[in-house]
């Protein structure tokens, strides 16, 4: 962090064309810093505007919570510092990197091993690319990713954490509790693929109806850089907490608007 913080410090003053001579020293680009800003970011601003104000960002292992902690205490004093997470998990004597989303709101001890609070997970069920997929995942009542280096994953969810099920372009259509046993088999049962399947069945395993949308999960979570692309991403468990209630009180009212319907259906018949 004080690294972070003396970078921030050394380059603090240098206006447009010394933060240039940095951007094609280090990467050796023809582009303009200007240029590549605007390609990156999709923002035109003038060479006056740049270096106005400093987001600090540490790169920084999942399983850090003094830094992480440390992040969030900088932050409540008015430092725009933020981490960026990695992963590192050893399965079936792979080791393996994962180096998540850039976010802006972080939870601390979502890496916590059991017993500190369920996580919470957002898991694409692939609906693009194969609906076979999205069909085995909600008739199976299971979350799964196929093939490597996504299967794995599925390997980071633990017994009790709170799984959201989410079909690209609809939003959340299912969610469930992880029974915490990870299930490996061929994909879809085809012996040409096999243990090309992770998969870990959910309890209390429930449909969404309607679904929660993309724009109401980033409401609700409170986490307006939630990335949808990816096959599983983490939520931070405050936000987490918040999906799964909305999602619960949705579920209590579409259990009432059927009792409801059912008995106008039994008073019109009698």
């Amino acid at each position: 962090m004080l690294q972070v913080l003396r970078y921030g410090q050394l380059n603090g003053k240098l206006d447009y064309d010394g933060l240039q001579q940095i951007w094609r020293r280090t990467r050796g680009e023809d582009q303009t810093l200007l240029g590549a800003h605007r390609a990156k970011f999709d923002v035109e601003l003038s060479p006056d505007r740049f270096n106005r104000k400093q987001v600090f960002v540490v790169l920084t292992n999942g399983l850090d919570v003094d830094t992480r902690q440390a992040i969030r205490y900088w932050k409540t004093t008015g430092l725009d510092i933020r981490p960026w997470v990695y992963r590192a998990y050893r399965i079936e004597e792979k080791l393996l990197l994962e180096i998540s989303p850039f976010r802006t709101i972080d939870d601390p001890l979502e890496d916590q091993a059991e017993g500190a609070g369920s996580s919470y997970y957002l898991v694409n069920i692939n609906i693009r690319n194969d609906g076979a997929d999205d069909v085995d995942v909600l008739s199976g009542k299971k979350v799964a990713a196929y093939f490597e280096p996504w299967k794995y994953k599925i390997a980071r969810i633990r017994r009790n954490d709170i799984v959201f099920l989410y079909r690209s372009g609809v939003g959340v259509v299912a969610f469930g509790k992880a029974g915490g046993k990870l299930i490996k088999g061929a994909y879809h049962g085809d012996p040409k693929h096999p243990e090309e399947e992770f998969s870990m069945k959910l309890s209390g395993f429930t449909l969404v109806d309607p679904p929660m949308t993309a724009p109401e999960l980033k409401e609700i979570s409170g986490n307006q850089g939630m990335v949808f692309r990816q096959t599983m991403v983490s939520l931070d468990r405050e936000g987490g907490a918040k999906v799964s209630a909305a999602l619960m009180d949705r579920k209590k009212l579409t259990g009432h608007q059927q009792e409801s319907q059912e008995s106008a259906t039994v008073a019109a018949l009698e």
